[in-house]
């Protein structure tokens, strides 16, 4: 696999969970959805991670090297803010540790009358948009323009009949699904 679709798999996958953790946390269906959500935000972190690796120390981090740093968000975020010249205030750490129980709390035996549920999309558009606009600046130039682009690849994959039949089925199309109830939706380019 070569670096650049290491790179924009990472981040179109980012994208597609993101858009399905939206859809099943506008919907309620927060148990899966918050862990989506999660999973999304680790994505971007990783895909950070794979970046300042090429470009700091000039290597291509292998998929054993990125699974070492397993899944736990709280961590990521830490060794990220660490990493980056950006300021994160109180509200993001607690945001990442409730996405942190979510991820936890996905099987019954991990359950329990405290869980912490955030039905609030708007604190995931916020989240997911301003940290995707901003790893997204480190891509290579020769890269940069197609990284931009929210869902990229995926996206651009699904020809206008499997659009109609998502629609026809009572489906919502991706790019909808991104503008639905986004306050953060200028920040997203879209082809």
């Amino acid at each position: 696999m070569s670096p650049i679709i290491n790179r924009m798999e990472y981040l179109n996958l980012a994208d597609m969970d993101y858009l399905a953790a939206r859809l099943l946390i506008l919907n309620g269906l927060l148990l899966s959805g918050m862990p989506k959500a999660a999973e999304s935000i680790e994505k971007l972190i990783k895909l950070y991670l794979i970046l300042e690796s090429k470009i700091n120390k000039g290597i291509e981090l292998n998929a054993k090297q990125l699974k070492a740093y397993g899944h736990n968000l709280e961590e990521l975020f830490e060794a990220f803010k660490k990493a980056v010249p950006l300021t994160f205030d109180q509200e993001w750490s607690n945001y990442f540790s409730a996405l942190q129980e979510s991820y936890k709390n996905r099987y019954p035996d991990a359950w329990s009358q405290s869980m912490k549920w955030e039905t609030n999309v708007e604190r995931l558009d916020i989240c997911y948009s301003y940290l995707r606009a901003n790893i997204v600046e480190n891509f290579p130039t020769e890269e940069l323009d197609q990284a931009r682009i929210f869902g990229g690849d995926i996206i651009s994959a699904y020809s206008p009949e499997l659009l109609g039949s998502i629609t026809k089925n009572g489906g919502i199309p991706q790019l909808e699904i991104l503008k639905l109830n986004n306050k953060s939706i200028a920040s997203f380019k879209t082809a």
